[in-house]
């Protein structure tokens, strides 16, 4: 599946990216999946994810800058033309439920608030909603890239988040991954980071309107962990979960317990249709 028209045009006649079935779904009643990946990351990574939700038709596609669409980034891709490719996806389905990872989440949110009949409901890990006031002025994440970057450049930038959000498990990955494709990715986190467009507000938590499970990981960061709960806490459909023993990479390191939350939604959503 390609989405190529428009919804909403992030341009003119800008190429979208291209839409993947990650998995085929075995049950064709169950509501379809479409995966939103956050920065440094790529909609591949969600393959374990996607390995627990085999009943489902489950869709993914890399945002502009990152994986396939490494090309379709630039300095004119900002917040907006993020929403505006997942509201061009959702156009093409039946109100689906949307998976959105850190940033993808704030993309997946933002999508719903602009156009909420075409979203059943959303998993949204730890999203950086950063006008909240539990967001620290400064993030420490946001800190450590900058000043790699200014040692080492847009490699040494992806070098040193991969370390913090992956621990020991980066190892293998950064052995393996090419100095050039490790530079592009920096490029694009250094991008995403400074984008001035993702401190204004996207949404209003107290009037969001669709059903949302606002979901953490209980050894991320204080600042992710309690920004989730609150925004869970505002939203008129909100629901918090927490995933024991998980960091910001839950995708990652807790898979199964991940997709156990979005067949709950699912079920949730039909008990209370």
């Amino acid at each position: 599946m390609n989405v190529n028209d428009t919804a909403t045009p992030a341009g003119p006649e800008r190429a979208r990216p291209a839409v993947r079935t990650l998995a085929g779904g075995a049950d064709s009643t169950a509501r379809p999946v479409v995966i939103v990946h956050g920065s440094l990351d790529r909609s591949a990574a969600f393959r374990r994810v996607t390995d627990h939700l085999a009943n489902r038709t489950v869709l993914g596609y890399d945002r502009r800058g990152w994986g396939e669409s490494r090309s379709l980034g630039g300095s004119d891709v900002d917040h907006q033309a993020h929403v505006d490719d997942l509201r061009a996806v959702l156009a093409e389905l039946d109100a689906p439920i949307v998976l959105g990872h850190s940033y993808g989440a704030l993309v997946a949110m933002a999508a719903a608030a602009a156009d909420p009949s075409r979203v059943t409901a959303i998993a949204a890990v730890e999203p950086p909603v950063r006008w909240l006031p539990w967001w620290p002025a400064e993030d420490p994440w946001e800190r450590t890239v900058r000043s790699a970057a200014a040692e080492g450049g847009p490699e040494q930038a992806t070098r040193t988040l991969l370390a913090e959000l992956l621990g020991p498990a980066s190892r293998l990955h950064l052995a393996r991954a090419q100095p050039s494709d490790l530079a592009a990715d920096g490029a694009a986190l250094l991008s995403e980071m400074t984008d001035p467009t993702v401190d204004l507000p996207r949404f209003d938590p107290l009037t969001f309107p669709t059903p949302t499970l606002v979901v953490a990981g209980s050894r991320s960061a204080t600042h992710h962990r309690d920004v989730a709960r609150r925004l869970a806490e505002l939203l008129p459909h909100g629901r918090f979960a927490e995933i024991p023993g998980a960091g910001h990479a839950s995708h990652v390191s807790h898979p199964q317990e991940l997709a156990q939350l979005v067949q709950e939604i699912d079920v949730t959503e039909e008990q209370t249709r």
